[in-house]
């Protein structure tokens, strides 16, 4: 385990992202520590995206799903998510980001477009999905709409 440089949380030391704060680390080469800024304050390294040298895996991106579908987005903690039809979670989904949170569960929710509207569900995840501070009814579906606050567990989004 090692700690988050901007919450001070303590997190696997094979992250990418802060479990807590969800902010994206930067890691020294050579330290092989998790540091703040574009260089290790410590040896001078440049610091990189990733806890290795190895590139980051490519992943399917929520913006190039989206691109066909254009709308709207969530916005919150560095992350751009667009609004996609489908399921979202920690294990996989239409947001791939969110598989760095270890309080988002499994399978979280679902979001849909109904006519003009997008809807978002929880599906009985275990730390909620809220609009606006309310938490929603696991299985019940809610209109999400542009000012609204999206709390998915732990990580608070707007909706632009």
């Amino acid at each position: 385990m090692t700690k988050c440089p901007f919450c001070r949380e303590q997190i696997p030391d094979d992250s990418w992202y802060c479990d807590q704060c969800g902010k994206e680390l930067k890691w020294c080469p050579e330290c092989r520590q998790p540091k703040r800024g574009t260089e290790c304050a410590a040896c001078g390294e440049t610091l990189i995206s990733s806890p290795t040298t190895q590139a980051a895996p490519a992943v399917k991106s929520s913006s190039d799903v989206a691109a066909k579908n254009g709308i709207s987005h969530l916005e919150g903690n560095g992350w751009k998510l667009m609004l996609v039809e489908g399921e979202f979670g920690r294990t996989g989904g239409i947001w791939d980001e969110l598989s760095t949170i270890r309080y988002v569960s499994g399978t979280h929710g679902r979001l849909r477009k109904n006519g003009i509207s997008w809807e978002i569900m929880d599906c009985g995840s275990t730390n909620g999905t809220f609009i606006n501070g309310v938490r929603l009814e696991p299985g019940q579906w809610s209109v999400i709409k542009s000012g609204d606050i999206i709390k998915i567990a732990t990580v608070k989004f707007n909706v632009n």
